[in-house]
């Protein structure tokens, strides 16, 4: 029986638990009858019931640990193979052993130092491009992942003025070539993902009543919109941040998320009642007028630019800028100040919800369907969704705070498949919109951020912060948490 998984190496913030699986393989052994395993563990962190499951002569197995102290807690787990459920009768190789290595971190811990591996592209990422990483904002990284390969790769200070404010509209960074790009403090920044160092800094302090909002990166060049009273929608070279344009928003008083660029135009919501679009030399490609609301970026595919503004979502032509079609949505409430996040395209329509009507006190709304090809509601599922769900493979990911916990839906009917809870009675809401590869879901709650393997839908990974969400082409999982930026290895 050979071990094939190697060590068990994680992070697990205070107070959490974490589940483990250990695979091995068979060669030249049978087991006699049903195999069943006990761990034994003399230190006493996974002593607990192992469930064993084959396929083929490969077994997996599985067991979670209790709270954990915090510290760093090496050890060997061995796993008795017995031929009973009580382990009275030892199979022919009576066990496996495994090292593990649990780094255990409270928000207070120090940072136990960096881990500056060669970086290198990780197979089905992409750059992490506007705001959930995609036009379509899925947050979805097709990559399978390990979370015995993850290591805290570096921590920066904070990047992001948004990032200290778990009700502050989402305000990601974003990746390309090597390089991260964030807003705050008045600057756009490029940073180093090898070590996080500043490459690069434009300072908007120049602009009329100045401010900076989160930026997109699209072939090279950066878009970003900034200013209040009189924006501009800048692009920058990603390179060396010479600017490309400076063009003037027909918008003002307003805060903007990421904009998308597509089919050949940068597309951003406008101040109060507009979206509007922009050639990639920085002229006007449209100005469509919709309801009042602040703070949301448009989705965008082939076949149009989608706009949710709670009272409806309403669909552009992507190359004329003219309007193809506008679903209402009249169970949502009669005035959204603003919405806090973006449409998601699926495979079977546009969902939205009015984010940030779910941030304040008591607040509710309908995580909503929307059939855009015949132009009607599909679906709604009432509860108080306060982040832009993640999506991938017919599964809508979407933290919801009545009741509180994360959903896994069925986007053909919104159906719950599954639920997960927080498991700390201090994690009382969620931070940021959640992000989702072939087999594991991060996410963060006000405290923690987690990782969750969605076949057994255990947290397999954990940090002791919140924070918004990033998983760049090399690979790195970003955290914008209050005390800093935390680079993650996950490869």
């Amino acid at each position: 029986m050979t071990v094939e998984s190697g060590t068990v190496a994680r992070v697990v913030a205070s107070g959490t638990g974490v589940h483990v699986d250990v695979t091995a393989r068979a060669s030249n052994f049978t087991p006699k009858g049903t195999l069943y395993a006990v761990a034994n563990d003399p230190a006493g962190l996974l002593q607990v019931p192992v469930q064993v499951t084959a396929a083929g002569d490969t077994y997996t197995f599985s067991l979670d640990s209790a709270m954990l102290p915090a510290g760093r807690h090496e050890g060997t787990l061995t796993l008795k193979l017995c031929a009973d459920q009580a382990c009275t009768t030892a199979q022919a190789v009576p066990s496996i052993s495994v090292a593990y290595e649990l780094t255990v971190l409270s928000a207070g811990s120090a940072w136990p130092g960096d881990n500056l591996s060669a970086l290198a592209p990780l197979a089905g990422a992409s750059d992490w491009a506007t705001f959930q990483g995609n036009n379509a904002h899925t947050g979805y990284v097709p990559a399978e992942l390990s979370p015995d390969r993850f290591r805290l790769r570096w921590k920066r200070g904070s990047v992001n003025t948004s990032a200290t404010d778990s009700d502050a509209p989402p305000s990601p960074l974003v990746t390309s070539g090597g390089l991260l790009f964030a807003s705050g403090d008045l600057k756009l920044v490029a940073y180093r993902e090898q070590d996080g160092g500043t490459v690069w800094s434009r300072d908007m302090g120049d602009t009329s009543y100045p401010s900076v909002n989160p930026p997109a990166v699209d072939n090279g060049v950066v878009y970003m919109a900034a200013g209040q009273s009189s924006p501009y929608l800048y692009a920058f070279q990603a390179a060396t941040g010479n600017v490309v344009f400076r063009t003037p928003m027909s918008s003002y008083w307003s805060d903007y998320m990421p904009p998308i660029v597509q089919s050949g135009g940068v597309f951003t919501a406008g101040g109060y009642g507009a979206l509007l679009g922009y050639t990639l030399t920085g002229d006007s490609l449209m100005n469509a007028s919709l309801s009042q609301t602040t703070t949301w970026t448009p989705a965008g595919d082939e076949k149009g630019i989608y706009a949710y503004t709670g009272d409806a979502l309403t669909i552009f032509d992507p190359r004329t800028g003219a309007k193809l079609k506008t679903i209402r949505d009249n169970a949502s409430s009669s005035y959204v100040y603003a919405i806090g996040g973006a449409p998601v395209i699926g495979a079977k329509g546009v969902y939205a919800a009015a984010y940030a009507s779910a941030n304040s006190y008591g607040g509710r709304n309908s995580l909503t369907r929307f059939d855009t090809v015949n132009g009607y509601v599909d679906w709604r599922v009432a509860g108080a969704y306060p982040v832009t769900p993640a999506y991938a493979n017919g599964v809508l990911y979407a933290p919801n705070t009545a009741p509180l916990r994360v959903e896994a839906r069925s986007e053909e009917t919104g159906a719950l498949l599954w639920a997960w809870t927080p498991q700390q009675n201090v994690e009382t809401k969620f931070h940021g919109a959640p992000v989702v590869t072939k087999n594991m879901l991060f996410f963060s709650t006000n405290k923690v951020t987690y990782a969750l393997d969605l076949r057994s839908q255990k947290v397999v990974w954990s940090y002791p912060a919140p924070g918004h969400l990033a998983i760049s082409a090399n690979g790195v999982l970003y955290i914008q948490t209050p005390d800093g930026l935390v680079a993650v290895n996950l490869k």
